[in-house]
């Protein structure tokens, strides 16, 4: 026999959340990341996040839980009587805290962090969307809303789309280090940058195919989804500027080189006074490793920008 796990009534939950026209109110639970209506019908709550777990429960169509956890498609749940367990993304629509209306309290948003490499970020949540780009492990998204076992997200420069559960882990910004999953992106870009080492150096290249500076630093930045100017004298002006002694990989420097009065040179840089860049050097006209410290490079430095924060 089936039981009726967390059966509204006229508003009113049996373990604290309210659904009011359509809308969830704040659950009682402080560590949830969101709330969560069941989608169909004898909907089995699992012992694990796999289809091997044992069967604790079925819920039914409507029924509400809150949700704790996501992992591989799969939600963890907590159901009106205390019990937990994992159910199937596709039969959850989770509503996210900073979607649900929480009085004076404050809101609570939801993190992503792609778990896979040269994930498709689709215009649809389903696999008839259109492939708008890829993302590779570790880039950060916001969470906007879930449908089906796909996340509706938002990159870094604003575009939007969707990603299915299986490739999106998702935690709310409470409880997740905003810092240490920057350097996890950090990271992956700037090793990202390195496989386009010896790659040639070409006049207003913007592709593997061929880079100048700028091309290079707008290609790498735009595969984690940051939306950069094309030219390094406007790449100056975003972000925040950063001082020479506080550097931190990821940053772009700037040089002034050949005489210019403006910016003409960028690159990324990676840590221990060294970055990543396209050189058009004589001796280079390649993606190289350059150092700060060297003659040239130190004595036509002229500023440097933090893009990722």
């Amino acid at each position: 026999m089936n039981q009726r796990i967390g059966k509204v009534i006229f508003g009113v939950s049996v373990f604290g959340a309210t659904l009011i026209g359509g809308s969830f109110l704040h659950p009682v639970f402080a560590e949830e990341l969101g709330i969560g209506k069941i989608t169909g019908s004898y909907v089995n709550v699992r012992t694990d996040s796999s289809i091997s777990g044992s069967i604790i429960t079925q819920l039914n169509l409507n029924d509400i839980v809150t949700v704790l956890e996501q992992q591989n498609g799969w939600y963890k749940v907590r159901l009106s009587d205390g019990r937990e367990g994992w159910v199937f993304g596709k039969y959850v629509a989770v509503r996210s805290l900073s979607n649900v209306s929480r009085g004076d309290s404050e809101r609570t948003e939801k993190v992503g962090i792609v778990t896979g490499n040269y994930v498709n970020l689709r215009s649809e949540g389903s696999l008839s969307g259109g492939v708008i780009m890829q993302l590779t492990k570790n880039t950060i998204v916001d969470v906007l809303d879930q449908q089906n076992g796909w996340y509706k997200v938002k990159l870094a420069d604003g575009t939007e789309g969707w990603i299915y559960g299986e490739y999106l882990s998702v935690r709310s910004s409470s409880n997740v280090s905003r810092g240490e999953a920057d350097r996890n992106l950090v990271d992956n870009l700037i090793e990202y940058a390195k496989t386009f080492l010896g790659t040639k150096y070409v006049y207003g290249g913007s592709t593997p195919a061929g880079f100048d500076c700028s091309g290079f630093v707008q290609y790498v930045f735009k595969h984690f989804g940051f939306s950069l100017p094309r030219t390094a004298d406007d790449q100056a002006t975003i972000g925040e500027k950063v001082n020479r002694e506080d550097l931190q990989p990821g940053d772009l420097v700037f040089f002034k080189t050949l005489g210019s009065q403006v910016i003409n040179h960028v690159g990324i840089y990676i840590g221990n006074g060294q970055f990543i860049h396209a050189s058009s050097g004589a001796s280079k006209k390649k993606v190289v490793i350059g150092s700060l410290e060297e003659d040239y490079y130190a004595s036509h430095y002229a500023t440097a920008r933090r893009v990722i924060k």
